[in-house]
């Protein structure tokens, strides 16, 4: 039953894709209608519409026939979605492009173009219903594939049909997500160069500083800033939700831009005296200190592992990167010495073996001035290897500078740190 479904609702998207496309679409391009429709919405026929042509196409030349071939072979369904789920990222771009549509909808939705393709279509619903069409199916394939997995379980191919769900899921996560992040006003640059997007989310933020004597029932009395973290491979991303008002503000949010760290100059703190719902992330020798409260501990402990998983592996890429270094340094360190060796036969060959009474004694004076020369130089080194081991043997300064206003002094060595990644170490 949900096979036959799934595949008879794919049919009807995929005529009511080709009918909107025809009936209206190709309609702003004949002439007998242009005198029904304004000037300034000639060429809006690409953002009003999207790439809807583009997913037509792949519906119906590719995907449903796929679907249909699943229709006596459950077992397919999974790397049918599978197979196919790179050409499903066109739907992110249909959703991105999903305000700017809509924009021009609301300005033009009451000419006389669009009420005369409705009647000509015989349609009961207006254009904008259509238009919607494509983000309502990609949010029914998961639940779909949820009710057939349902009845398939222990079944042959339940374990595609399980990847195909989750595929589907990351999906519409990577759509959200990108909705979030073209509603980003003021960033210098492309947000892209940071990486994928793992997570972003609403926070509250207060400033802490690390060496002044703030408690938490002082920075209780502040009102926090409400902030939208993004959280990127490389980045984190700090914005200030924009209050907007209008049709359509409440469902497309806007965002300015705050400030970027790299992920390879933060550190966290994961517990927060007084809150379990609060960590705080903090950024290279930096005075600032941000304590952020999530809504509730899961969402909170969420990010955390994000975080912790970012920062693990670019200090496994740190340390990769620095053994290459040393090895590259050791080999050359052995070319320069076998160089050196050659040279010094070469000119022993010259070396007369013959040499009078004083010039072996100068010779020996210049080994033994030499010798003490080295000597000197090496109690130099060692007295001052013996200072930078002793001052090793302190704890790193760069934890305990941090002043954490949420903790007493005593109970600042036995809360779990993150080390930023640049000193080489993670401490939990």
């Amino acid at each position: 039953h949900v096979l036959n479904e799934l595949i008879q609702t794919e049919r009807v998207y995929v005529r009511e894709l080709y009918t909107v496309l025809l009936g209206y679409r190709a309609e702003m391009d004949n002439p007998e209608m242009f005198d029904l429709m304004p000037p300034l919405l000639r060429n809006k026929k690409d953002i009003l519409f999207g790439n809807m042509a583009e997913i037509y196409e792949f519906h119906n030349d590719i995907f449903l026939s796929s679907l249909e071939n699943c229709a006596h072979a459950p077992e397919r369904v999974g790397p049918c979605f599978l197979e196919r789920k790179d050409d499903f990222q066109m739907y992110a771009k249909y959703c991105q492009n999903k305000p700017r549509s809509e924009t021009i909808w609301r300005k033009y939705s009451e000419c006389a173009f669009f009420q005369e393709c409705q009647r000509k279509l015989k349609h009961r619903l207006r254009l904008d219903s259509y238009l919607l069409k494509p983000v309502q199916r990609i949010t029914k394939y998961q639940l779909l594939l949820k009710e057939l997995l349902k009845y398939s379980k222990d079944c042959e191919g339940s374990a595609l049909l399980k990847k195909a769900l989750d595929a589907m899921l990351d999906l519409l996560k990577s759509v959200n997500d990108s909705m979030h992040q073209i509603a980003i006003n003021g960033y210098i640059g492309n947000l892209n160069e940071l990486g994928k997007m793992i997570m972003q989310g609403g926070f509250s933020v207060w400033i802490g500083h690390k060496k002044c004597a703030t408690k938490m029932k002082d920075l209780a009395r502040f009102k926090p800033m409400q902030r939208h973290l993004f959280l990127y491979e490389k980045a984190i991303v700090f914005c200030k939700r924009r209050v907007e008002s209008g049709e359509g503000s409440d469902r497309y949010p806007s965002y300015s831009f705050k400030h970027c760290w790299k992920m390879d100059e933060v550190g966290i703190t994961e517990y927060v005296k007084g809150d379990n719902r609060k960590f705080e992330i903090w950024y290279g020798e930096k005075e600032e200190v941000y304590i952020v409260q999530a809504s509730n501990v899961d969402v909170k402990m969420t990010w955390l592992k994000e975080i912790r998983n970012i920062l693990l592996k670019q200090q496994e890429l740190l340390t990769v990167k620095k053994r290459k270094q040393q090895d590259q340094l050791t080999e050359r360190d052995k070319f320069q010495i076998s160089l050196q060796q050659n040279d010094e036969k070469q000119q022993g060959a010259f070396v007369s073996t013959e040499e009078t009474e004083l010039e072996h004694t100068n010779t020996v004076v210049e080994v033994c001035e030499a010798i003490a020369s080295v000597q000197a130089e090496a109690n130099t080194v060692w007295t001052e290897a013996s200072q930078s081991a002793e001052i090793s043997e302190e704890p790193a300064e760069w934890s305990s500078n941090y002043f954490y206003p949420t903790y007493d002094e005593n109970e600042e060595e036995n809360r779990p740190l993150m080390r930023p990644v640049s000193e080489m170490a993670l401490l939990y």
